[in-house]
Parts: structure tokens; sequence; C-alpha cells
């Protein structure tokens, strides 16, 4: 397969499970914090609405996007062909700490819940 292809998949998996797990934790999680910092939370009423009934669907969703793409980015090779995307030095940790960063959303989604 195509490094690029695997590098805009690791990308699009973090970024769809960053997205499912933000839709979880605006819930209870991100208002609690944004309140907490003296900031207004009105803006996520809508979001909180839409994913209500759907928080089973939006836990697996999240889960197997960040593992998929943590998996993507450890499968790659190690040593590519310069210039290509997975050549790049920082882009293997940008994928895995963006999906920390959405394991850390879907654990405070379901701790504040």
């Amino acid at each position: 397969m195509n490094d690029g292809i695997k590098s805009t998949g690791a990308v699009a998996l973090v970024g769809g499970g960053i997205a499912a797990a933000f839709a979880l934790a605006s819930c209870c999680a991100i208002p609690l914090f944004l309140a907490a910092a003296g900031l207004g939370a009105g803006w996520l009423l809508p979001i909180v609405s839409a994913s209500q009934p759907h928080t089973g669907t939006l836990t697996a969703v999240s889960s197997i996007a960040l593992l998929g793409s943590v998996g993507l980015v450890a499968r790659a090779p190690k040593a590519c062909e310069p210039g290509s995307i997975c050549g790049r030095p920082g882009f293997r940790w940008t994928v895995i700490a963006a999906a920390l960063l959405g394991a850390a959303l879907l654990v405070l989604s379901k701790l504040y819940a």
C-alpha cells in the first residue's frame, strides 16, 4: 500500500476519533472545564443534544478510530523515501500525540458523564 495513503488514513482516523470523543466530552467534561475557567459553554448545546442518544456508538467509533490511527503509524516503515509524508520525523509522534488527546477526551467524557 502507498505510504501517502497510509498517512492520509492515519490523519483521517485520528481526526474522526477526536471528533467523536469531543462530541462525547461536550456533554459534561468540556462544559465543566470551561465553567471552571470562567468561559461560557452555551455554544455546546446543539452538540450535546445531538450526541446524547448515540453515546455507545460514538464511544465505539472513537475507540476504533484512535486505535486504528496509532496502528497505521506503528506499522508504517521506519525508513521512508526523502520527501514522503512518513519521512517527516515528527509525523508519527504527532499522530500518536493527537490520539492520546482523543483518548484523554474519551476518558474524561466517561468519568464526568
